[in-house]
């Protein structure tokens, strides 16, 4: 046999290898139709026996026939099955009909059946691209409709959650006005009389000199820089306090006798429109920070029952 035929004849098999291996690791994982007519229709999935085809037992016979020396038979065999509509079957036919020839010394004829067999798995091969695109499509769209119902129903949940805790507060919270709304909450009542004392209370201590310096201090620009209330003028605001808030402050320690004289000491000017920086002065420092941790410190001491939430709300009202 010439040697450029045997080259030929060699790499033919070795594309026919390349080819197979590649067609059958296709057909594993997506699940394409195998040639021998039994079908495995994805991984894992048991395998189901299916009658053969005219057009596979067309090869099977021409197989056999080429085995056993029966060349011309096994050509037209063959053949036959090369014009099935099954692209695995068409493509062992072609590589079984460039072996028939090249066994039989046919080199051109074999060479057809090679570009045909070559065509065909570079066929089968397209058809596996484009099922794994399919696929990876569908795999994404899915993914992106579960990401967005996930979205949806957190958001649903978070703020389902929200609107339902503040329900429930504004039905277990009495709301008590800063302009003197009664404050009764389960057996501790302030009538309508007293809160308006405590209020007035606060107007009248906004006439004073004292509540004048206090505002001019509070207008300052907030900073370490900024003026304070001196230790002398805090004495006398204590004492000052003390005096115009008797009954509120009375109130306070009869239902929280936790609660300390600065304790107190806030509630009492937090009656009156002051900023956190203007309590904080009131104090001595420039920090708002102290006002929030005894703001917290307060609440606290005050209980979490209706009781206490009521009053705490009434005192550190937006004024």
């Amino acid at each position: 046999m010439p040697t450029r035929p045997k080259k030929a004849y060699l790499w033919g098999g070795l594309a026919f290898v390349k080819n197979t291996l590649l067609a059958l690791l296709a057909a594993v994982v997506l699940g394409l139709p195998a040639a021998s007519g039994v079908s495995c229709a994805r991984v894992g999935a048991p395998v189901v026996a299916e009658e053969p085809s005219a057009d596979t037992l067309a090869l099977v016979e021409g197989l056999g026939l080429f085995e056993r020396g029966d060349y011309d038979l096994a050509r037209e065999h063959l053949r036959e099955s090369a014009r099935s509509e099954s692209t695995w079957i068409r493509a062992e036919s072609f590589l079984y009909l460039n072996a028939l020839e090249m066994e039989l010394g046919n080199y051109d004829a074999a060479g057809l059946h090679l570009n045909r067999y070559h065509a065909e798995t570079m066929r089968l091969m397209r058809d596996a691209d484009e099922r794994m695109a399919r696929q990876t499509t569908r795999l994404k769209r899915r993914q992106e409709i579960i990401v967005v119902v996930g979205i949806v129903f957190a958001v649903l949940v978070v703020g389902g959650g929200v609107w339902l805790g503040r329900t429930r507060r504004r039905e277990s919270l009495p709301a008590v006005s800063a302009a003197g709304t009664p404050l009764q909450v389960g057996n501790f009542a302030h009538p309508e009389p007293e809160s308006e004392d405590w209020l007035a209370a606060a107007e009248e201590f906004k006439q004073t000199s004292l509540w004048e310096e206090i505002a001019g201090l509070a207008a300052q620009k907030p900073g370490r820089e900024a003026r304070v209330l001196t230790t002398a003028r805090q004495e006398a605001l204590d004492a000052e306090l003390a005096e115009r808030f008797a009954g509120f402050a009375g109130a306070l320690r009869a239902g929280w006798p936790a609660l300390t004289g600065g304790d107190i000491k806030l509630c009492c000017l937090s009656l009156l429109p002051l900023p956190p920086f203007g309590r904080a002065i009131c104090f001595g420092s420039t920090e708002t920070n102290i006002v929030k941790q005894r703001k917290h410190t307060i609440k606290k001491k005050m209980g979490a029952d209706d009781r206490g939430r009521a009053m705490f709300d009434f005192i550190f009202a937006p004024r």
